[in-house]
């Protein structure tokens, strides 16, 4: 029986039991007014805050005509101040290495990083705490804190104790399960992932970055010391649309995770996506410092996680264009910023702005045409890209190849800071020399020793190195890498 007959079936009982009621008691029946449901009003949306702003600049507003070459554009995501608002619920889940190499100062500074994290959440919030050594195991199920789950947590948390080797895949697969089980389609979602080491097997790390960018967690991976993979942990925040942050000492950790909390906190927009569409006769070489998907269109596609109140991200994008005529008008690209507000719950948003620039003959005007500011910014962020691409092909055994990206880049980053007066691209120069003397003791990652219960070569009180395995570089040199490589992170993440 459809709805429409059931009322109406319905109605008619009613009136008949009525009249038959009024019979009976000799009363003259009432009448009797059916009044249709109320109905069904659809919630609108809510407006657009407008706390979330895209734009574009040019290192020069003319470009020389009759010559190809590459431009750089920046793009700048910012993130208005808010008068007041009730921050997004956060759903975080820390992955902590917890391997033999964390032994003493480290492993006890890192629990109490962990229960200073577990203190500073608020009610309603969820956290998950996995450990990995030679296993990964979940410490604490992703749960909603209140005041016995917090209490609960912190005595797990207290639990923490280093042994092992380092199952960084198998911890990370485990946080990611957790991350899916207490996420929150509201709040903001994240993995902050602790590390000292090398992994015992990094062929799974790349397609675990893929998972986590497709549940939209943001990855936080933190290097802790002097002897972690500083490429594979970058390229894992890098893709999942996370950031790194390299830290020195032990008892910074705590510092880092209050830091983290606190960006939570103040998020305006989740889940950033940045699409790039080339206008005609423009190639999209890259954005510096990350990494994005091809489109079908020519085009880039990039996440880049989460946007806190009162801050601003810029975006240096490369692009090659062919030679044009003195004025003639480029269509360099369109930007398009989608992503969901964290504000006033207006749900998914956009940005779009459209990049053009004009060629003129006249090299005065042209010359006259540049931003300092923004020519400066694109310079420290080349020498930056640079400082990556050599580590990284340091990394995979390229070494000629990686000095020769210090040996143009170096010149270059000097050259321009002359011309600009800009003495932090100096420093950036002067970090690129230093950087050329240290790159021959990286050589490739080196890799773990076997687990303790494996066989040892005979006669030998130790296990048998794995095959590749190198000899530690000079501490000075590898703090070298790791401090270049940390520094180039923070400015290429707008930090």
């Amino acid at each position: 029986m459809t709805a429409r007959r059931l009322n109406h079936y319905t109605s008619g009982l009613l009136s008949a039991g009525l009249l038959a009621l009024a019979m009976l008691t000799g009363c003259k029946p009432a009448h009797v007014e059916i009044k249709p449901p109320d109905p069904i009003v659809a919630t609108p949306p809510a407006a657009d805050p407008g706390v979330v702003d895209l734009s574009s600049a040019l290192a020069h507003k003319l470009i020389a005509a009759d010559a190809a070459g590459e431009i750089q554009v920046r793009l700048r995501i910012d993130g208005g101040k808010l008068a007041h608002s009730k921050r997004p619920p956060i759903n975080v889940v820390l992955v902590m290495d917890s391997s033999g190499s964390m032994e003493g100062e480290a492993i006890a500074d890192a629990r109490q990083a962990a229960l200073a994290l577990v203190d500073g959440l608020s009610d309603g919030d969820h956290l998950a705490v996995v450990t990995f050594d030679s296993q990964a195991r979940v410490l604490v199920p992703s749960t909603a804190i209140d005041t016995k789950t917090r209490a609960d947590a912190r005595a797990r948390v207290e639990t923490m104790a280093a042994h092992g080797t380092t199952d960084l895949a198998g911890g990370l697969a485990l946080g990611l399960a957790e991350a899916g089980r207490g996420y929150l389609n509201d709040g903001v979602n994240r993995l902050v992932l602790l590390s000292d080491g090398v992994p015992n097997d990094d062929t799974q790390v790349a397609n675990l970055a893929q998972q986590a960018a497709g549940m939209r967690v943001a990855i936080t991976a933190l290097g802790l010391g002097l002897e972690y993979n500083e490429t594979l942990l970058a390229a894992l925040a890098r893709q999942s649309g996370g950031k790194f942050h390299f830290i020195e000492d032990s008892d910074q950790v705590a510092a880092v995770f209050h830091d983290e909390v606190l960006r939570l906190e103040r998020v305006v927009a989740k889940n950033l996506a940045l699409t790039l569409l080339p206008g005609p006769g423009v190639t999209i070489v890259g954005v510096l410092g990350h990494s994005g998907a091809a489109t079908g269109n020519r085009g880039l596609s990039l996440g880049l996680g989460d946007l806190g109140e009162a801050s601003h991200r810029d975006l240096i994008v490369q692009l090659r264009v062919g030679p044009h005529r003195a004025g003639a008008s480029l269509e360099l690209m369109d930007a398009v910023l989608g992503f969901q507000d964290a504000v006033a719950g207006a749900g998914q948003l956009e940005r779009r702005v459209f990049v053009s620039a004009r060629t003129s003959g006249d090299a005065q005007a042209v010359a006259a045409s540049r931003d300092l500011e923004v020519e400066r910014q694109i310079a420290r962020a080349l020498a930056d890209a640079a400082t990556l691409d050599a580590i990284a092909l340091a990394r995979q055994g390229q070494l000629a190849a990686a000095i020769a990206v210090i040996d143009r880049a170096e010149p270059l980053a000097r050259g321009d800071a002359n011309q600009l007066g800009d003495d932090e691209l100096r420093t950036q120069a002067d970090g690129l020399v230093k950087l050329r003397k240290a790159l021959p003791t990286l050589g490739p990652a080196p890799q773990p020793m076997p687990a303790p219960s494996q066989p040892l070569a005979p006669n030998a009180r130790e296990p048998v190195a794995a095959m590749g395995s190198t000899v530690s570089a000079p501490v000075d040199a590898t703090a070298t890498v790791k401090r270049s490589h940390g520094r180039a992170m923070r400015r290429l993440q707008g930090e």
